[in-house]
C-alpha cells in the first residue's frame, strides 16, 4: 500500500512537472515577444509544436508576419505548424485551426499558395459554425448567433448606363444588394414628337429638325444575393429603369422664315421613350478577401438587354 502510494506521489509529481515545462516555453516565448526578441521567442515556442499546441503555433504565425527577416529561418517550424493544424482541422473539426489554415495557404506560410485550398477550408470553417454556432441563453433555450455581413461598395456599369453605384451585404449564405446606373444625361425637353418626327400641338412656329438626339437613362435596382461558395456569388434583382430619346429642333417664324432658336422634344415611340421595369442577373467572383469583380446582364421594360460588369471591395 506504501509503495502504491509512493509510485501514486511520483506520477502525480512527474504531470505536474510536465505541465509547468509546457507552459514555461509559452511564458519564455512571451517574455522574448516584448523585447521583440523574435529569434529566441521562435526557439521557445518551437517546444510547442511538438505538441500542437495552438497557442505556440499562433505566436509562431505572428512572428511570421511580424518579421519578414525571420521566414528563411522558419520555413521548417512553419510547415510542422501546418502538419498540425491539418491534423487538428481533420479529426477534432477544430473552428480555430480551420481559420487557421485558411490564412495559411492565403499567404503560402509553410507551403505555396493555394486559393483552391483556402476556398476549401474557408468552407469547411462556415460547415463548423453552422453546426456549431448556437449558444444557451438565461433561460437555457438555444440561441443562433449571428453570421457576420461582409459589406461591399463598388462601381458597376452596362453598355446603355456606363456610370453606377453598387452597395450591399452578405451574411452566411444570402445577402442583399442595391443599384443605381445612369448614362449621365439629363436632358430637358418642351415638347413632344411623334413617331415620324413631327413635334406635337406646336402651330405658332415652323421648325426643322438639326438631326441630333439625346438619351436619357435612369435604372435602380436591387435583389438578392446568394453565396454559392466562399468565393462565388449569384445576385438577382429587379427595380425601376426609365429610358427617354429626345430630339432638338430649330424653331422658325412662320412670317419671316428666320430661325428663332431651337427645342428638344422627346419621342412618344413606346420603343424609344418608356419607364418600366428592369432585371439584373450577375455572377461575382471575390479575388482574395477584399476586391471582387462581377459580369452579367439587364433588362430594361423586356426592350433593351444589356450587358454589365463591375468591380468592387469588401470591408
Amino acid at each position: 500500500m506504501k509503495k502504491t502510494g509512493i509510485m501514486l506521489m511520483l506520477l502525480i509529481t512527474t504531470c505536474i512537472v510536465s505541465a509547468q515545462n509546457r507552459t514555461d516555453y509559452n511564458r519564455q516565448g512571451d517574455e522574448a515577444m516584448k523585447r521583440l526578441d523574435y529569434s529566441v521567442a521562435k526557439i521557445m515556442y518551437e517546444e510547442g509544436v511538438a505538441n500542437c499546441d495552438l497557442y505556440s503555433i499562433d505566436q509562431l504565425t505572428s512572428i511570421w508576419f511580424a518579421d519578414e527577416k525571420m521566414r528563411v529561418s522558419m520555413r521548417s517550424v512553419m510547415s510542422r505548424c501546418l502538419n498540425c493544424l491539418n491534423d487538428l482541422a481533420t479529426r477534432n473539426k477544430d473552428s480555430a485551426s480551420i481559420k487557421k489554415l485558411v490564412v495559411y495557404y492565403t499567404e503560402g506560410i509553410g507551403t505555396a499558395k493555394d486559393e483552391a485550398k483556402a476556398d476549401f477550408w474557408n468552407s469547411q470553417f462556415e460547415l463548423v459554425n453552422d453546426n456549431h454556432q448556437t449558444r444557451i441563453d438565461d433561460d437555457d433555450k438555444p440561441v443562433r448567433e449571428k453570421a457576420k455581413i461582409d459589406f461591399f461598395i463598388g462601381y458597376s456599369a452596362s453598355l446603355l448606363a456606363p456610370y453606377g453605384l453598387t452597395v450591399g451585404g452578405v451574411g452566411g449564405k444570402v445577402g442583399l444588394y442595391v443599384r443605381f446606373r445612369t448614362n449621365l444625361s439629363f436632358m430637358d425637353y418642351t415638347e413632344s414628337c411623334d413617331l415620324d418626327g413631327n413635334v406635337v400641338g406646336l402651330t405658332s412656329h415652323a421648325y426643322r429638325y438639326l438631326n441630333v438626339n439625346e438619351t436619357n437613362l435612369m435604372v435602380a435596382t436591387g435583389g438578392l444575393i446568394v453565396k454559392a461558395s466562399p468565393s462565388f456569388h449569384i445576385s438577382l434583382g429587379g427595380g425601376y429603369c426609365k429610358h427617354e430619346v429626345i430630339y432638338k429642333y430649330e424653331r422658325i417664324g412662320l412670317t419671316v422664315a428666320n430661325p428663332e432658336g431651337t427645342f428638344w422634344a422627346k419621342s412618344e415611340d413606346k420603343s424609344k421613350s418608356f419607364e418600366g421595369v428592369a432585371l439584373d442577373l450577375d455572377a461575382t467572383l471575390r479575388m482574395g478577401k477584399y476586391f471582387y469583380g462581377s459580369l452579367g446582364c439587364s433588362a430594361l421594360n423586356f426592350k433593351y438587354l444589356s450587358a454589365n460588369a463591375g468591380i468592387g471591395v469588401f470591408f
